[in-house]
């Protein structure tokens, strides 16, 4: 029985292909993918252990760029619903909120009160202690832009 190579090739093929049930990540199909070719193309056309090798390397590559190309499309095709655009970037969260001026600006920097929290703003108003104010941007992710 496992003196076939057609038999050999199959398994090899189921055995990765079961592994990647195991193993994080997926890219373990795409070499069963390509053992099963081998172990097709073995059956029909009688290979040796040399050659078989050199198949089953270069349909491991092509089966690997069309993995490649598969996830590109499903990844590019998921969108992220405008709810959680800007789940893990707080600062982007407060555009458009009025925030309370926490000290006086000066050279075009204060700082602005949100929540508990005390943000970086740069304005180009002169801002004093306690007027509210709107976020309109964010500067490198720390600095809030307030008019």
């Amino acid at each position: 029985m496992f003196d076939s190579p057609v038999v050999n090739w199959i398994i090899a093929g189921l055995a990765l292909s079961l592994l990647e049930l195991i193993v994080p990540g997926v890219y373990l199909i795409w070499f069963g993918f390509a053992a099963f070719v081998v172990g097709i193309g073995v059956y029909f056309i009688p290979m040796e252990l040399t050659t078989q090798l050199i198949v089953f390397a270069i349909a491991s590559g092509i089966f690997a760029v069309i993995g490649v190309a598969v996830y590109r499309y499903v990844f590019n095709k998921a969108q992220v619903p405008a709810e959680y655009k800007n789940l893990n970037n707080t600062a982007e969260q407060y555009v458009g909120q009025l925030v309370t001026v926490s000290e006086d600006a000066a050279d075009n920097r204060t700082k602005v009160k949100i929540g508990d929290t005390y943000w970086l703003a740069s304005c180009q108003k002169a801002f004093k202690q306690g007027d509210t104010a709107k976020v309109v941007g964010v500067k490198d992710s720390l600095i809030l832009i307030i008019e």
